[in-house]
């Protein structure tokens, strides 16, 4: 029997190829969007699951509370570990970790790299196997052990067992490593990584300052002897506030907190330097949400061009059940034509999954997805049922539906349909609503990001070049360098960029302490930007000992204050006052240039990372190419990087640009099969209006008034959905900016993209069946009166 159904499905299938190759496709590409979508969420929310004990690996956290604001913070100090391990039986083991940029020397080329310091536990406490070598090599501070990408980059097939590494670090110390040992290739659902890894040794130059400060790139892991043991050791640690509080005066640190590697606490994802990725809910809702449209979309085609294909079944209907056929016969017949369509689109759909959707993913975002059958076996369960809900979501109603008709009914004429018409309406009015969403989310996105591009810089970046540095040093030599130039105007130095990051700081006006932004720069580094003088002067570089109590700050502080004039006040910094010299009109701070906050420039001229240029109009390639031809003689083993201030933003826009080209495939599929829906429901309505159009041709109508005719169910349903998604989306947006104000500013789109995203809906729709309409028009008339069907 079963046998029997599936050779008839396939042989109904055959017959109906338009129809077959309309829901083949349109649920293959649902499908394979589902599957994507699976393999994202699956590792997403597995980060770190494979580590054996991740159960009992926590990350050491602290609170802050300024302005009564709380903030957790992972960047815990070195100092802590020892305590912990000393002072709570029921920690196994503590790990420090420290990052650190260094420059690796490789014939002669040198690369930037990160370095990372870790205790001899680490391979205990966590599961990175190792392909070569032996994790005991931690214990000797001159063994390195490689990320099996390293190894493959910087000594190809070979295995490095053996070879030596030259790397020079941040406190300039020119290091040579022995490689002893390579990792096995890391899983892709990890949440942290290394490419390089050694000992944390005191004989490293880097690791030496053992103290409570704060270091953005510390961080510590504890491992329990049991998970529950987590609870009552946090709020214990408590005695260790005083020492790091002593520390860092400007803080106010309140609490630690242990997070869970595996089980990451709720809002994970939000604290601060956290050492490992933590998934957000608000990503996981959107993939699920573009799984959930895009299968509903293929579902909704199904039964809609099923239930418009009625008419074609009624006679086989009617024969099968005076021959004695039952309606649950005819229920499993329809349903083995469903199942048998449905797993042809989910083979379809696992080929689209892996040649297209888990490349573009893993070019569009830093976790990748890895596409294995054979390694996978809950992808395996997600096919099964994804296949069982499909079938039943598409088929069910359809099925239980045809197979209700009476034969009475069906050879009599007396069966009708016009008041299933509604359920047919509606499930197109909800595609087309879909896909306008779809399509308005894409347009908004695109001018939002062009909004953003051009919203004024508060200063002139045009000018301006900025040179990355290893060491203060190399500023010293380029800088003489560079000034010999006449294209050359300024040149500055800072430890601190605009537009690439900022160091939170907590001042104190009279007894009242606030956040701000601070910049240490080099005493002609505002000039060299570009900065606009609203008041007082910038700094001096003849008068440095005077500068160093000095600061420059911005508008927006100066208005927080309530100061009309700022020039003479003091604030204070732990326990040195400043006097302000000057004010600069407010910049574009972050990206989208929304938010700019208080802040404050200091000049200190012992560190300097960034060498910035000032350049005349027109010069920028010369003065690019100067910078190159002077860096290859003064550091001719070192790689010169450099970039224009006006490019400083496009990392971020170009990951908005990304995100606004991932929604547009989303949004052109979900109209692909929005409108080959359409394309079988008009061949299916226009082949029912043939005798009507022909009659009406007869008669004298004209093909625009034929056009109207037959395309005017359509036209409402289209313009009904567009109204209802534009109204939708419209308040939502409203909504959704004005709670987003402090991100990106007070934008409020017009009616242009809207208007556009509705204007590319109806045109593709109007392709989708305009070849038709334009051959109804055209059909001959004794032809189709001829015709008995």
């Amino acid at each position: 029997m079963i046998s029997t159904n599936f050779r008839l499905a396939w042989r109904h299938l055959l017959a109906n190829k338009t129809v077959t190759l309309i829901n083949i496709f349109g649920l293959s590409i649902a499908v394979a969007c589902c599957i994507a979508v699976f393999l994202f969420l699956q590792n997403y929310w597995t980060l770190d699951n494979f580590h054996e004990n991740g159960e009992r690996i926590f990350m050491v956290e602290y609170v802050t509370e300024i302005d009564g604001e709380r903030q957790f913070w992972g960047d815990a100090p070195a100092p802590i570990a020892t305590a912990l391990a000393a002072d709570f039986p029921q920690v196994e083991r503590v790990v420090r970790m420290q990052r650190e940029g260094v420059k690796l020397f490789n014939k002669e080329n040198a690369f930037n790299e990160v370095l990372v310091y870790a205790d001899t536990d680490f391979f205990s406490m966590f599961t990175f196997p190792l392909q070569y070598g032996d994790p005991s090599a931690l214990a000797d501070p001159n063994a390195i052990i490689l990320s099996a990408n390293m190894a493959q980059k910087y000594f190809g097939e070979e295995v490095p067992i053996g070879r030596t590494l030259t790397l020079m670090t941040d406190e300039q110390e020119r290091k040579q490593f022995v490689v002893q040992g390579v990792a096995k290739p890391f899983p892709t659902n990890v949440g942290f990584v290394f490419d390089l890894l050694t000992g944390y040794h005191a004989v490293h130059k880097s690791l030496q300052a053992q103290d409570w400060k704060i270091g953005a790139s510390n961080c510590v892991f504890v491992q329990l002897r049991r998970p529950e043991d987590a609870a009552s050791l946090a709020p214990q640690m408590a005695r260790y506030l005083a020492p790091f509080n002593a520390g860092n005066p400007e803080a106010n640190i309140v609490s630690f907190a242990l997070d869970n590697l595996r089980n990451p606490m709720p809002g994970a994802y939000d604290v601060n330097r956290r050492p490992a990725e933590a998934p957000h809910p608000v990503l996981t809702l959107m993939f699920s949400l573009i799984a959930l449209t895009m299968m509903a979309l293929s579902c909704f085609n199904y039964v809609n061009i099923s239930l418009g294909g009625v008419t074609r079944r009624l006679k086989e209907i009617g024969i099968r059940k005076v021959m004695g056929g039952r309606r649950e016969q005819l229920v499993a017949q329809f349903m083995s034509e469903n199942l048998l369509l449905c797993f042809i689109a989910l083979l379809l759909g696992l080929m689209i999954t892996e040649a297209f959707l888990v490349p573009l993913l893993n070019e569009n975002f830093v976790l990748k997805i890895k596409f294995s059958l054979l390694e996978n076996t809950g992808l395996w369960l997600m096919l099964a049922g994804l296949l069982a809900l499909t079938a039943l979501a598409s088929g069910a109603y359809p099925s239980l539906y045809i197979s209700s008709f009476k034969p009475v009914a069906i050879f009599t004429g007396r069966l009708k349909f016009s008041g299933k018409n509604f359920l047919r309406r509606g499930l197109l009015a909800t595609q087309f609503a879909l896909a306008f969403l779809a399509v308005i989310i894409t347009v908004l996105l695109l001018a939002t990001v062009r909004v953003w591009e051009k919203r004024s810089w508060g200063y002139d970046p045009g000018q301006a070049l900025v040179v990355p540095l290893n060491d203060s040093a190399q500023f010293h030599l380029l800088r003489n360098e560079l000034l010999k130039s006449p294209n050359v105007l300024r040149v500055a130095g800072s430890a601190d960029h605009i537009g690439q990051g900022w160091r939170p700081e907590v001042f104190q006006v009279d007894e009242t302490k606030q956040k701000a932004s601070r910049y240490d720069v080099g005493a002609e580094y505002p000039e060299a930007l570009g900065l606009n003088l609203v008041a007082g002067r910038f700094f001096d570089a003849n008068r440095r000992v005077e500068e160093e109590n000095a600061v420059v700050v911005n508008e927006t502080l100066v208005r927080k204050q309530g100061w009309t004039d700022a020039i003479g006040k003091r604030l204070r910094i732990e326990t040195k006052e400043y006097t302000i010299i000057g004010v600069v009109g407010d910049f574009k701070l972050f990206a989208t240039g929304a938010s700019r906050p208080a802040l404050f420039f200091r000049a200190e001229e012992n560190t300097f990372s960034n060498l910035a240029v000032r350049f005349a109009p027109g010069s920028g390639k010369q003065v690019a190419a100067q910078i190159e031809q002077d860096w290859q003689q003064l550091f001719p083993n070192t790689p010169c990087n450099y970039f224009f201030q006006s490019e400083v933003f496009d990392g971020f826009y170009g990951t908005f640009h990304k995100l606004s080209r991932s929604f547009g495939y989303i949004a052109g599929l979900a109209l692909v099969i929005a409108c080959m829906g359409l394309y079988g429901l008009a061949a299916q309505h226009f082949a029912r209006r043939l005798k009507e159009v022909g009659v009406r041709k007869m008669l004298g109508a004209s093909v625009a008034q034929i056009l109207l005719l037959i395309n005017r169910e359509f036209l409402f349903l289209l313009l009904g959905a567009g109204a209802f998604a534009t109204v939708l989306s419209f308040v939502a947006t409203r909504l959704l900016l004005r709670e987003a104000a402090p991100f990106v500013g007070n934008y409020a789109p017009g009616l242009a993209p809207f208007l556009l995203a509705n204007a590319l809906v109806l045109l593709t729709a109007a392709i989708a069946v305009g070849r038709q309409s334009w051959n109804v028009t055209r059909v001959n008339l004794s032809a189709v009166l001829k015709n008995p069907e």
